[in-house]
């Protein structure tokens, strides 16, 4: 991770707002780049991975493109802009982030996040149709109490945060190839 903001501009900052300016150098942390629409269109350009418990984006990295480093090609492909909160967390982890959120996990399963109408209800795949998804729109609680019961859900902040957290263990990884074109065109960016 320690090649991770290389690739980001610096600039001088005037810290004690005192003149004559003595800045410091700093990292400009709120330039982001976007990777190219071209290659995060075209699906045989990535891979999709499951995040697994104990892996981290250095060692996702490492494995997959034999350098620790290029850890932010991982950042910029999920546009993942804060790691500590962007990365999926697991076991006792996301248990303690939800108790330290809501106070305690009686209060996430049995508070309300939002609710939901249901548009289109899923279904399995079988031998004969596709799997189908389930479609809901959020709406606001007198819209909830007019709805039919089989029509309507509520969302508890505990399965919020699991459904958020299982959202985030999906990613993609782009294609090694592409790695050598990305690189280049970044710190031509940067240059």
């Amino acid at each position: 991770m320690s090649d991770f903001f290389k690739n980001y501009r610096s600039f001088y900052y005037n810290i004690d707002k005192v003149k004559p300016i003595r800045g410091k150098l700093a990292t400009n942390i709120l330039s982001r780049v976007t990777i190219i629409n071209k290659v995060l269109n075209n699906v045989r350009s990535y891979y999709t991975h499951r995040i697994k418990e104990g892996e981290r984006p250095d060692t996702i990295a490492g494995d997959y493109y034999d350098n620790p480093d290029l850890v932010f090609l991982i950042f910029l492909a999920n546009n993942i802009q804060d790691p500590l909160y962007d990365w999926p967390l697991f076991g006792d982890s996301l248990t303690r982030f939800i108790k330290e959120k809501y106070g305690s996990l009686d209060s996430a399963r049995t508070s309300v996040h939002h609710y939901e109408q249901i548009l289109r209800s899923g279904s399995d795949k079988t031998a004969d149709t596709p799997k189908i998804l389930e479609k809901v729109a959020i709406v606001n609680k007198e819209t909830y109490d007019l709805l039919d019961a089989s029509k309507r859900k509520i969302i508890y902040n505990y399965d919020y945060e699991i459904m958020k957290n299982n959202a985030k263990k999906t990613i993609i990884l782009i294609e090694n190839t592409y790695s050598t074109q990305i690189l280049k065109e970044l710190k031509s960016l940067y240059a």
